[in-house]
């Protein structure tokens, strides 16, 4: 009788351990998948942060943009007047003829412009030598050249139409 209860004893603890290793295979798979997830949605959660940082940045330059009315109807005409405001040294209304995310850098390097003299001659060319326009294809840049005289290495702007306001900016 004892040989029997050991037998069933037996029998069921085999029957457990069938039952039991796919239980523990199964918890295993899905712990390890977990973490995998883990990490991905960490990944996930930090990949939308940032694109809501970029969303807020591009919200905000949008608003410069449109907010910004310095610059002239034609690239000609923005040129003149950048031009203009190099002639009564007022480098920061220079500097707003700039796209607006740049013009903090541009207003920073106007006294290297100043100190090299390239701005003397840069105005010297726009009054006396060969201005050159080109547009793009896309119709929302333009490109001009100004050369000095007897010289065939040119000043070299491009401008971009800023779509809200339809003023023309200095791009570089």
């Amino acid at each position: 009788m004892q040989k029997l209860r050991w037998a069933a004893k037996k029998w069921w603890f085999w029957v457990g351990v069938v039952v039991l290793i796919p239980i523990v295979w199964y918890v295993w798979g899905y712990a390890s998948w977990w973490t995998a997830g883990a990490d991905s949605r960490a990944e996930n959660r930090q990949a939308y942060e940032g694109w809501l940082a970029m969303e807020a940045e591009s919200v905000a330059l949008e608003a410069q943009y449109r907010a910004d009315t310095y610059g002239g109807a034609t690239p000609e005409e923005t040129l003149r007047l950048f031009i203009e405001a190099l002639e009564k040294r007022d480098y920061e209304l220079a500097a707003k003829y700039s796209v607006p995310e740049k013009q903090e850098e541009d207003l920073k390097k106007m006294s290297q412009g100043v100190a090299s003299g390239g701005f003397s001659a840069l105005i010297n060319a726009y009054r006396t030598g060969v201005v050159k326009s080109t547009p793009y294809q896309s119709g929302d840049k333009y490109e001009i050249e100004v050369y000095p005289q007897s010289s065939d290495i040119p000043f070299g702007f491009i401008f971009f139409l800023n779509p809200f306001t339809q003023k023309w900016k200095i791009l570089e």
